[in-house]
């Protein structure tokens, strides 16, 4: 993996971190983290929309990440939403593949079985 796309790769995880976690933040360490991972802001323009260094900037950045990703270790609501992404794909593409015959078939059995996954997993 190149430098693009391992920084694309970061901006993408800290985005979803942020989505999902960013509530938990105090509002100054939303704001640099809403900053970097949302806006795609430098270090120097959120140094100079804070008032604080872009060293301060980056060491907010490091120790928010750190509680970010605890929080997703600890409580998983990425990797199950990425799951149950998965699950809903499953019943879309049997619907599509059944068509008017879904009712006659045993793919009905199947969504069943996918949609039960779906609710363990909320």
């Amino acid at each position: 993996m190149g430098i693009r796309e391992a920084l694309t790769e970061r901006l993408i995880e800290r985005g979803l971190l942020f989505d999902y976690y960013g509530g938990l933040l105090n509002e100054k360490n939303k704001r640099i983290y809403e900053a970097a991972a949302v806006e795609d802001m430098s270090l120097a323009e959120i140094s100079e929309e804070m008032g604080i260094s872009r060293q301060a900037v980056s060491e907010a950045l490091r120790r928010i990440d750190i509680r970010l990703q605890s929080y997703e270790k600890e409580l998983g609501l990425i990797s199950k939403g990425r799951r149950i992404g998965g699950y809903l794909g499953e019943i879309r593409d049997l619907l599509s593949a059944a068509g008017d015959a879904f009712a006659k078939t045993a793919d009905k059995y199947s969504v069943e079985k996918i949609l039960k996954k779906i609710e363990e997993e909320l």
